[in-house]
């Protein structure tokens, strides 16, 4: 084992021949895992990178194999260590496959071409990150969190002896975050690699590790066991807390009279305005039972609970309402709409968590929580109205309990909103078919704010750069819905910008007009495309909400039947609507008079000068269908 060992000699690192840390002596040992630890700015990344032969050494030495790693060649390093830091890499024109494939470079010899066991192993290593579906999508295209699993695949197609990782669970959901830790637990014990990163996660930290390194501002403070390192009243000193906010199990903090966590802390810019976010029901919905799962299964309750959103943004809070009883515990989040407040800003989202013995996660919704009656929303006929995001959230977040206690994850989480019922007349939930509270929602995890003017404002700036670059095409897309159909049909790899314009199709219009641009194609989700079949071009419901009615015309052209345009204007989506056209025989006519309304009131918009058409598609049905002009272009194009 001694000849595979990682050791410092009397190592001092810094920057620019500055000395941050000195005398800096460990080993690291193959078989196991060591964590540095340590408020930021402490250092650990420069220990990392300073290893990892990246920064020129202060003083001292790294010994490889026993040796100066100083006087090793880099390719022999590269067959041995394998590195993945924490700043952004931006290959162009590179599949995600492509970035997996560049581990293998080393064994590669120097025409770089990869061998059927070559790809063998990349196609392995992608699958063991969960980004074999990944492979073929551009690096370029795919979220935060899959580029982070796609980079840990580049390092891990290296097989090496040696791995190094800085803050190796940024951006990754909770399931990857366990399952990530959990494969390099094994690996290093089975396979007997050796590895040492930095954690900011400290629970995780404690159940993964083998031996931790603690970091202060100028020293290494101390090397010891999780047991030596995770004590309550020294990681208090060590990250500056009051002695005893700290629960060195539970990774809570206390925040001081009242209990008042720091406000969530992100902001975006627009028209000139920085507007601070805030957090959707199914985040504090999912920070609520976690909450409650820590208290049933663990048996402490934290001040405060913490989670990655799917953006990739944290958020903490402080618990509320802690109730509890035989077999279950229940508490409370305050929603927190930031600078967009809505009706359902300032309310408590509450989650009861108790034992069931069904071996899953059963999510239940409780008073407050509105039931679906209609179909053609998020959820089927009869269940909550608890959207696939937010139920994901909440059993990745109970699921991550029950996994550090040890136990089946066998529970019931049943959501509640005390106000919800009073809240919910005020919205537009009881015409959707949503009866007896609100809805628990979110995508993202996270509410930003939807000034108007600013957003508009942003809007014509980004189709102004556009212009600026010289461009005279661009493709429009009201949200994420319609990044991902461009990103799946490979739409956002021709080159020609892109720009969200959220509800705002009329004025993003008028500026790809006034700015030149010749030819622009509209790539949206029929809910909000049908829309402007009746000429409406704000697309937000509080402005007009006229699908069903546009459904129903037009069905009823095609000759629908009374009892089918009746259920059209009762249906509670656009989805909804479709399939009723179906059943009906007139999905595919009803479509292309939509389609050829969509692109008159498009054209006429958009004037002589400015060729425009549009890409109707849902999520579950995918492309529905093409106005005249948008095959024209997309022909094009193409």
């Amino acid at each position: 084992m001694a000849e595979h060992t990682l050791k410092t000699l009397d190592l001092g690192v810094g920057y620019q021949g500055r000395l941050l840390i000195g005398d800096i002596a460990l080993t690291v040992d193959r078989g196991e895992i060591v964590t540095l630890i340590g408020p930021n700015g402490a250092g650990k990344s420069t220990i990392l990178k300073s290893l990892a032969g990246q920064l020129a050494l202060i003083r001292g030495t790294v010994l490889l194999d026993g040796r100066d790693m100083a006087a090793q060649a880099r390719g022999d390093i590269a067959k041995r260590m394998s590195v993945l830091l924490t700043e952004r890499v931006k290959p162009e024109l590179m599949t995600c496959w492509d970035v997996a494939a560049a581990g293998r470079y080393p064994y590669t010899g120097r025409m770089g071409l990869l061998g059927e066991e070559d790809r063998q192993i990349v196609r392995r290593t992608l699958e063991l990150v969960g980004g074999l579906d990944l492979a073929e999508r551009p690096f370029l295209s795919v979220s935060d969190g899959q580029r982070q699993r796609v980079l840990l695949a580049r390092a891990l197609c290296q097989e090496p002896e040696i791995l190094l990782l800085d803050e190796p669970t940024s951006f990754l959901d909770i399931r990857y975050k366990l399952e990530l830790l959990t494969t390099l637990r094994k690996m290093a014990h089975e396979q007997d690699l050796a590895v040492i990163m930095s954690l900011h996660e400290l629970d995780l930290a404690r159940r993964v590790s083998d031996r931790v390194i603690c970091v202060a501002e100028d020293r290494i403070d101390r090397i010891g066991s999780p047991e030596e390192c995770f004590d309550r009243a020294y990681i208090a000193r060590l990250y500056h807390m009051t002695e005893g906010a700290y629960d060195p199990c539970f990774d809570s903090l206390e925040y001081g009279p009242g209990g008042a966590a720091p406000a969530f802390e992100h902001y975006v810019t627009a028209g000139g305005k920085r507007l601070r976010c805030g957090y959707t029901t199914g985040t504090c919905a999912a920070l609520a039972a976690s909450g409650a799962a820590r208290r049933l299964l663990l048996g402490v309750w934290p001040e405060t609970a913490a989670l990655t959103t799917p953006k990739g943004l944290r958020v903490e809070v402080v618990l509320e309402d802690k109730q509890e009883g035989p077999g279950w515990a229940m508490c409370a989040v305050r929603k927190d709409g930031g600078d967009d407040i809505d009706r359902t800003s300032g309310a408590l989202i509450c989650a009861r968590v108790e034992r069931s013995g069904l071996g899953r996660v059963e999510i239940l919704g409780g008073r407050g929580v509105g039931r679906v009656t209609k179909p053609g929303l998020d959820q089927p006929v009869g269940e909550a109205a608890i959207n696939r995001v937010p139920r994901q959230m909440i059993a990745e977040a109970v699921e991550q309990i029950a996994a550090l206690a040890g136990e089946d994850p066998g529970l019931t989480v049943t959501i509640s909103v005390p106000e919800g019922e009073e809240i919910a007349r005020k919205t537009f939930n009881p015409a959707l078919g949503i009866e007896g509270g609100i809805s628990i929602l979110g995508t993202s995890g996270i509410v930003e704010p939807m000034s108007a003017q600013a957003l508009i404002e942003t809007i014509r700036v980004e189709l102004r750069q556009a212009a600026a670059m010289g461009s005279r095409r661009v493709i429009l897309t009201p949200g994420n819905y319609g990044m991902d159909f461009l990103r799946e049909r490979g739409l956002d790899g021709l080159g020609i910008p892109v720009v969200k314009c959220s509800n705002f199709i009329g004025e993003a219009i008028d500026e790809a007009a006034a700015r030149g641009f010749r030819e622009v194609l509209l790539a949206g989700h029929a809910g909000k495309l049908v829309k402007l079949a009746g000429g409406v071009m704000n697309t937000h419901s509080r402005w007009a909400d006229c699908r069903a009615e546009l459904f129903c015309a037009h069905a009823a052209v095609c000759g629908a039947s009374r009892e089918t345009c009746r259920r059209l204007m009762e249906a509670a989506s656009s989805d909804a609507c479709l399939d009723i056209l179906e059943e009906a025989s007139l999905l595919e006519p009803v479509t292309d008079r939509l389609l050829s309304a969509i692109g008159g009131h498009l054209t006429r918009r958009a004037g002589a000068d400015c060729k425009i058409g549009a890409v109707m598609f849902t999520n579950r049905r995918g492309m529905l269908g093409m106005t005249r002009e948008g095959e024209e272009i997309l022909s094009g194009w193409k």
